[in-house]
């Protein structure tokens, strides 16, 4: 269920999202309150679960991640106990950013990033074709990337 979100609470979250590291006397400053009633907003956000935590962006390539791929996976069965089995070795990938239940011919679509095809070709042989139950594993390869981003509109036309 949806948390209730006033104007301020929706001007902190589109300010956090920006930049996560915002000190609490700026973002007070910038949405028109003092820093303890500021502060207690995002502690109820936190708390109520609205803000899940706080990271950095990396760029993949400085690290040596540099391809991005996509993976349709369809399982074999489709059981409760099968699919619970499924997301617990998804969970143990490292290289699994996100995993997404989804509708249509394939069952599950996963973000993996890797260093290079190379990896990712044993990546596929070590852990994807290893887990029970997949029958079918189609990849999307990223060439380049258009647009990314991790913030969500909270504001309505900006407002």
């Amino acid at each position: 269920m949806p948390v209730k979100l006033d104007e301020t609470d929706k001007q902190i979250l589109d300010l956090l999202q920006e930049n996560g590291r915002m000190p609490n006397n700026e973002l007070a400053k910038r949405i028109g309150l003092t820093t303890t009633p500021t502060l207690e907003r995002v502690k109820r956000l936190e708390r109520e679960g609205v803000i899940r935590g706080y990271t950095a962006w990396i760029d993949k390539e400085s690290i040596g991640k540099g391809l991005t791929v996509f993976c349709s996976i369809k399982l074999s069965v489709h059981q409760l106990g099968k699919m619970e089995e499924f997301s617990k070795h998804i969970h143990s990938i490292p290289e699994i950013l996100a995993c997404y239940n989804i509708t249509g011919e394939y069952d599950y679509l996963l973000h993996v990033v890797v260093k290079d095809t190379g990896e990712y070709e044993r990546f596929l042989r070590t852990s994807l074709t290893r887990i029970p139950g997949v029958e079918r594993i189609h990849t999307g390869i990223v060439l380049s990337v258009t647009k990314e981003q991790s913030k969500i509109t909270v504001m309505k036309d900006g407002k």
